[in-house]
């Protein structure tokens, strides 16, 4: 039988002198490093790329309803139209008359 241990660093300054600190709001364990002093997550969540939201976007002027791109694509209704805000008040800002 071959066992792999797998070694935790911190992600800031590589060292392997961290300890468990609690866990973040969405339940991912949170770790602080006793060298550095940094902490966080072991490995967060990575974040869509510009070229997801683009796409997601598109799906969205296509008339597919926001549920519809949440079951497709996995992304929160949410973070949509929080997307769409911040595209309408970049691209569109209101003029008064």
């Amino acid at each position: 039988m071959i066992l792999e241990k797998k070694v935790h660093v911190c992600r800031k300054c590589q060292s392997e002198k961290i300890v468990k600190n609690g866990t973040n709001g969405s339940g991912s364990p949170q770790y602080h490093c006793k060298t550095c002093g940094a902490y966080g997550v072991l490995e967060p969540r990575q974040d869509y790329t510009e070229e997801e939201k683009e796409i997601m976007i598109k799906a969205y002027q296509e008339r597919s309803s926001m549920r519809g791109i949440e079951r497709t694509f996995g992304v929160c209704r949410q973070t949509l139209s929080a997307w769409l805000k911040k595209r309408q008040n970049s691209s569109h800002p209101l003029r008064a008359r």
